[in-house]
């Protein structure tokens, strides 16, 4: 079959797409893969044909807007922002969008494209399958995440999903509509959610039923799959398979330390970052493993002890992170299904989007803390860190990578994809 698949955002988000293209295109299949401009080689290094689709997905992450919107920790607000910014640069990716559709059998969107790829769907006449990374669907168990995680009454968690999805869809419908013209489509009331439910549009949940066991029978239209994360052949490819000999030294050197990463995150004081984390360190008595992701953390930056922190580039997360005592970072889906399923206990320092969703499942499951990043600093990071220290809340970090271990999440995906594929 001819597969065109989707994924654009930062690595975390295009990650679950190009696992999940592998697959489908090591059964055989013709699989192409819109990626942003900078990750294109992520894409072309496992073998697959990888398109620019002429935008990156730094450009506005890391712009003086960007930045600060992030910054804020208002998903809403930087929403906004991130489609003011889309706007500007739609031409672009809609014509490669919309290329690739022509001759597809089958098309497969991550969330930051699901308003295009679903009018190019109904368009062609092409099935589609959805790729999320979080619950962002009418469910009774868990809020919107665009509003504070908290419990609330089941009414009020479906109340606060039918909200969100009027919120974005006042935001969105013209964008949408001018789209739906240049494909010759009439306009339409409905936000795009309401449009995949009403055609049964299979939406696959990139997360772990052990994660979120309140949905694991959510329905057939949203599978729990698992996480779709890289093989060891993949990191091979990537060449992320190899532990640097001096990180190498550096680790048999002393206990295991504990791993702080913020992904993409903004981190705008990265001297007093490292700061608080050496002293965060030395209270709780471990050494501090620093991965510098896209954020602005320099490798090898100085001003800190480096026997007690060392900040590093790429590096094998599965051979790294089980050597660790436990992990901070901000709770993107990604790096959280990676210490998790490493068997660390977990502190969340979570900024916007489904961040402190996964904060509080990690403290609701009893393997680790979330706080908000915003709120960091030496006493509220060494009271959380603290308190994941305790030999059973490792023992339950440890039952639950046993259990997200044994989950054949990208095989699970892949059929499902074929399923969808073979229904047209």
């Amino acid at each position: 079959m001819r597969i065109a698949i989707t994924g654009l955002g930062s690595r975390g988000d295009v990650q679950p797409t190009v696992v999940l293209a592998a697959e489908l295109a090591r059964r055989g299949h013709e699989v192409s893969v819109a990626l942003p401009d900078d990750l294109v080689d992520f894409g072309a290094r496992l073998g697959l044909t990888a398109v620019r689709t002429g935008i990156r997905a730094k450009d506005f992450l890391e712009s003086e807007e960007g930045r600060r919107l992030l910054a804020d920790g208002r998903s809403g607000k930087y929403v906004k922002g991130l489609l003011a910014y889309k706007l500007e640069v739609a031409d672009a990716p809609q014509a490669v969008l919309t290329g690739m559709a022509e001759d597809a059998d089958v098309l497969v969107s991550g969330l930051l494209t699901e308003d295009e790829v679903a009018c190019l769907a109904e368009a062609r006449g092409i099935p589609l399958v959805c790729l999320h990374q979080a619950p962002r669907r009418v469910n009774d168990a868990f809020p919107s995440v665009f509003v504070p995680q908290r419990r609330y009454p089941r009414v009020v968690n479906r109340l606060t999903h039918t909200l969100a999805v009027r919120a974005e869809w006042r935001l969105t419908a013209g964008y949408v509509n001018r789209f739906r013209a240049k494909l010759g489509l009439p306009p339409t009331r409905e936000p795009t959610p309401v449009r995949l439910a009403r055609a049964g549009v299979p939406e696959l949940q990139a997360y772990s039923r052990h994660m979120v066991p309140e949905l694991a029978d959510w329905g057939p239209r949203r599978p729990l799959v698992g996480y779709l994360g890289l093989s060891a052949e993949q990191r091979r490819l990537l060449g992320e398979d190899a532990v640097d000999p001096e990180l190498e030294e550096w680790l048999a050197a002393g206990d295991p330390p504990a791993f702080f990463g913020f992904g993409s995150m903004p981190v705008q004081d990265v001297p007093g970052t490292l700061a608080v984390i050496e002293r965060v360190g030395r209270a709780l008595g471990v050494r501090a493993l620093v991965g510098a992701g896209w954020s602005a953390f320099d490798v090898g930056a100085g001003g800190v002890d480096p026997d007690r922190v060392r900040v590093v580039g790429a590096f094998d997360h599965d051979a790294v992170l089980p050597r660790c005592r436990f992990a901070v970072h901000h709770g993107g889906a990604g790096t959280t299904a990676a210490s998790v399923g490493a068997g660390l206990p977990t502190v969340v320092c979570s900024v916007a989007f489904d961040q402190p969703f996964w904060g509080r499942q990690v403290e609701r499951l009893g393997v680790g803390r979330t706080l908000v990043f915003t709120d960091l600093d030496e006493r509220t990071l060494t009271r959380a860190a603290a308190a994941v220290l305790g030999s059973e809340v490792r023992r339950r970090a440890r039952r639950l990578a046993a259990l997200l271990r044994a989950e054949d999440a990208v095989g699970q995906a892949a059929d499902l994809v074929e399923k969808a594929a073979a229904g047209r």
